[in-house]
């Protein structure tokens, strides 16, 4: 049968409690403390890390925002140079098609001035020769130069 022995069941737990004392005393107070303060870090970085993804969201959505926004500025901003860009195109074709009309205004005026002076000189040389004519044919004496002028232009 089993004998147990007191005297050494009470030096066992003497010895127990010996050593549960010392460890009390001199490694739980500081292995809880270093536990709690561990606890206490891990704690604070999950916060942390909870804040880093949660600051991670809100820049990418930024981003994404900023990036939406820039297209749709680059977007509007290509709309209105193209329709800058016809208008001024328009502005040019219609200042260079006034232009030509002026230029083509001119040279009809510079024409028509040309053409009268040549039909002035026309009517000078008819005249000029008609009285020559007149003379030969009738003698060095009286012309009608006012007769011939009036039926010249009369013939217009």
């Amino acid at each position: 049968m089993l004998q147990i022995d007191i005297f050494i069941l009470l030096a066992q737990l003497v010895n127990f409690w010996i050593l549960y004392y010392i460890f009390k005393t001199f490694v739980a107070d500081k292995l809880n403390a270093k536990m709690i303060e561990r606890q206490a870090q891990l704690e604070k970085l999950s916060a942390a890390e909870e804040q880093y993804e949660e600051k991670m969201k809100l820049a990418q959505k930024k981003e994404a925002d900023m990036i939406s926004n820039a297209r749709q500025t680059t977007a509007t901003l290509m709309k209105e140079s193209e329709i800058i860009a016809r208008e001024k195109a328009t502005a040019i074709k219609n200042k260079a098609k006034a232009q030509a009309l002026a230029i083509l205004e001119w040279g009809k005026r510079e024409l028509e001035k040309e053409r009268l002076s040549m039909l002035s000189h026309v009517k000078e040389h008819i005249v000029d020769v008609s009285l020559r004519l007149n003379e030969k044919m009738f003698g060095p004496g009286k012309t009608n130069k006012e007769f011939l002028e009036a039926e010249l232009a009369k013939m217009k």
